[in-house]
Parts: C-alpha cells; sequence; structure tokens
C-alpha cells in the first residue's frame, strides 16, 4: 500500500511540474469566463415619494457578476477583447411611515457589451499584471412597485430604461498555469451607468476566471 500510494504521489508531482514550469506568453486567441461580485451604491432619489416626511432605506447593492470574453494578444505587453458581462441585479426600498404608508420599491438590472484595450506587464515567464480601459455599451431596466397608499415622485417612470455607451476601467493579475490556461484576478470599475430615470450607478465588479488560449 506505502509504495502504491508513494507511486500515485510521484505520478501527481511529476503532472504538476509539467504544468508549472515556464510558460511564455504568446501572440494569439483566447476566450474565458469571470465570475464575482458586483457592488454598487444606489441614491435615494431612485425611491423618491411625493411628500414624505418618515421613511427608512433597505438596500441590497451587491449580487454576483459575470463576464463571457474573447480577446487576442498582439504580444507581451497589449492586448484586445471584449465579452458580455451581467453586472448585477440590485433592490433598494423606501418604507414610508409619515403623513401616509407604504413602501417604494425599485429593481435596477444591469447589463451590457465591452470593448477593453489590455496593457500587460510581464512579472515572469508565468505572472502578468495589467491594466485595462475600455468602453461598455450599458442596458439599465429599473421597476417600480408600490404598496400602501405611496406616491412616487414626479417624474418616476414605473419601469424604465436605458442604453448607453459608458467608461470602465480595470486592474488584474494572471498566471499561466499550463500552456493554454491562465487563471486571472481582475478589479473593473463602470462609469455613471444609467440615468436620473433608471439611476446613475458606479459599479465595481470583483471576479476571478480562467483563460483559454487557442
Amino acid at each position: 500500500m506505502k509504495t502504491h500510494t508513494a507511486a500515485v504521489a510521484m505520478c501527481i508531482g511529476a503532472a504538476l511540474l509539467g504544468t508549472t514550469g515556464p510558460v511564455r506568453a504568446q501572440a494569439g486567441w483566447y476566450a474565458g469566463l469571470m465570475i464575482g461580485s458586483s457592488n454598487t451604491t444606489i441614491d435615494a432619489d431612485v425611491v423618491a415619494v411625493a411628500g414624505s416626511t418618515s421613511s427608512n432605506l433597505v438596500k441590497d447593492e451587491r449580487d454576483p457578476g459575470v463576464k463571457v470574453l474573447a480577446g487576442y494578444r498582439f504580444n507581451s505587453y497589449f492586448a484586445l477583447e471584449g465579452g458580455f458581462a451581467w453586472l448585477g441585479e440590485f433592490q433598494i426600498t423606501n418604507n414610508v411611515t409619515a403623513p401616509t404608508t407604504g413602501a417604494l420599491n425599485a429593481d435596477i438590472r444591469v447589463i451590457g457589451l465591452f470593448l477593453d484595450a489590455v496593457g500587460m506587464l510581464p512579472l515572469g515567464a508565468n505572472f502578468d499584471a495589467f491594466a485595462k480601459v475600455g468602453v461598455v455599451g450599458s442596458e439599465t431596466r429599473t421597476f417600480r412597485s408600490t404598496s400602501g397608499t405611496v406616491t412616487p415622485a414626479p417624474g418616476s417612470n414605473t419601469n424604465a430604461s436605458t442604453d448607453e455607451a459608458n467608461l470602465k476601467f480595470g486592474l488584474g493579475a494572471q498566471y499561466a498555469f499550463a500552456r493554454n490556461v491562465t487563471l486571472r484576478l481582475e478589479w473593473e470599475r463602470y462609469m455613471n451607468v444609467g440615468n436620473a430615470n433608471t439611476g446613475e450607478l458606479d459599479i465595481d465588479l470583483y471576479s476571478i476566471g480562467l483563460l483559454f488560449r487557442f
């Protein structure tokens, strides 16, 4: 049993050593999947109630975020990548207690198509730090609902949506632990997503995922 266990351990060790040697950056196509957490701050104006004098807010400003991407690395220092991002579904509720009673709830959902320029800084054969800047074509949809006798402030549509182009930027690092597989960790900020009617948000997406080079 001990001999068999040692043999298995040696085989696993050899496999790991075979995938952790130098993996130098090469030009070519890649695709990836990133999963993480989207975070934002929702302004109280999104659920303003006409005539309210006493209320409290309940917020859910975090949600899972997902990106599917494809890119092309031109050399050790530069890549272009684009894809689709689910940036989250966020909620805010204004519970009104005077002079009327009830609640106004808003559900905000954000998705987008993005294109980024990525500057790479190789820090070894397997490791890169990077910074990125790009644009996202975002779609923001806000669904409002009421209970009790509250009335939304003038200009607040029950269902509001907007499509627009927004600036985004980010920082991250990645480690190539196999010739065609890279682990990536990154932070991104999506700026001024939405408008006054849907609610305008800055969204931070923290994510981790795998890239696969073709």
